[in-house]
């Protein structure tokens, strides 16, 4: 009797359970056990396809993010821009007030961690009193505030996609661990029905070629010295 490994993917698992069902199905006595496998089996074909579906989101909000990240970037680098001649030249008094250490610190920071450094250069814009900085205030303020809402709107629906995305693959996970040990229980049952018959019973469990060329599938003896307690990779 053979198994895959603890680590196989998803899709390695249900084709193998889609060809045991088969197997166990062709005996009277291993017919309930069938039905065992093909409960579970559904229920993880169901789950990897929910979670792969969702993946579009995760990676559809990541571009928008980025896109809304290099929108915001463009504008603080514009803002700057615009403090320099409005000051006459670099590190006036605007520049001073509102981009005390130049855009660096505010460009660096990556994904959510942008959001403080830009709220924070709002926030000296519109407590600035220096000569000149109405005008400034007026015309970059709100620019500021629209890029980092959009900014914050983009990350929001990214980081709510990922979460989505990681709940399902979670359920995924443990509907892999309870497939696994639904193999084991067939095997069981298997050895019960037919003790001394090896060959009825290798029969009966698949060879997925596939997942063997990939190093999916293992003699169930070997599998069980390892043990299964390694996390199931993605897939």
């Amino acid at each position: 009797m053979r198994k895959y490994r603890s680590n196989a993917s998803s899709d390695v698992r249900v084709e193998y359970g889609v060809e045991l069902e088969t197997g166990l199905a062709q005996f009277p006595e291993t017919t309930a056990v069938a039905l065992d496998i093909k409960t579970i089996n559904d229920a993880l074909d169901d789950q990897h396809e929910k979670r792969r579906a969702l993946r579009t989101p995760v990676v559809k909000t990541r571009a928008v993010a980025r896109f809304a990240e290099h929108n915001a970037e463009r504008v603080i680098r514009s803002a700057l821009r615009a403090a320099e001649i409005e000051d006459g030249g670099r590190r006036g008094r605007i520049c001073a007030a509102v981009f005390p250490k130049g855009s660096t610190p505010i460009l660096t920071p990556v994904g959510r961690a942008q959001v403080k450094p830009m709220q924070d250069l709002l926030d000296r814009i519109e407590h600035a009193k220096v000569a000149g900085i109405e005008g400034f205030r007026n015309a970059w303020a709100p620019k500021l505030g629209a890029a980092l809402a959009g900014l914050e709107v983009a990350l929001a629906a990214h980081a709510e996609a990922l979460a989505a995305y990681d709940d399902a693959f979670k359920t995924e996970l443990a509907l892999r661990d309870a497939h696994h040990d639904a193999i084991d229980r067939a095997m069981g049952v298997v050895r019960a029905a037919f003790p001394r018959d090896r060959e009825r019973q290798d029969v009966i469990f698949p060879v997925l070629e596939t997942a063997a060329k990939k190093g999916g599938v293992v003699p169930a003896e070997d599998a069980d010295a390892r043990g299964a307690s390694a996390v199931a990779a993605q897939g």
